[in-house]
């Protein structure tokens, strides 16, 4: 663990921390989100891969009102004061907890869609390279494909 000094903990701990939820486009009242809970799953099948990329499972409990009668996906975006960075889309598994005034929902990222095993690239030009499968892929299962470089 790396030791910090106390003004460094100060600073961080009080710096406003924003969490925007928006369900199918629409933002949900910071204050109407009563909890939210990330959690990370690399090995779920007790297989080890490497080039795995973790599968993003999210828990958040809002007010029942801010809830739409339709609802599929959800967009995260957080961040520190004025620097906002999106976490991701979601889609949503189902409502775990229900009662009158508040309703917690269960959503999966995207990476679920890889675990289908029904692609079929017999409609991709061959020869082709990896990156072209890929993209193909991705078109097929309706997932962004986006590259980060780092320096």
């Amino acid at each position: 663990m790396y030791n910090t000094s106390k003004e460094y903990k100060d600073k961080i701990l009080n710096m406003k921390q924003e969490l925007n939820i928006y369900i199918d486009g629409k933002k949900i009242d910071p204050n109407h989100i009563a909890g939210f809970k990330q959690t990370l799953e690399l090995f779920n099948n007790n297989e080890f891969c490497l080039g795995c990329t973790p599968e993003i499972d999210i828990e958040f409990e809002i007010d029942k009102r801010d809830l739409p009668e339709n609802y599929n996906e959800v967009y995260i975006e957080s961040g520190l004061e004025d620097e906002i960075i999106p976490v991701g889309k979601f889609t949503i598994q189902k409502p775990i907890e229900d009662d009158e005034l508040k309703v917690k929902i269960k959503a999966t990222d995207y990476m679920k869609k890889f675990e289908d095993n029904k692609y079929d690239g017999s409609s991709l030009a061959y020869p082709a390279t990896l990156l072209q499968v890929l993209q193909h892929i991705c078109l097929k299962i309706g997932v962004e494909l986006r590259f980060y470089f780092f320096s």
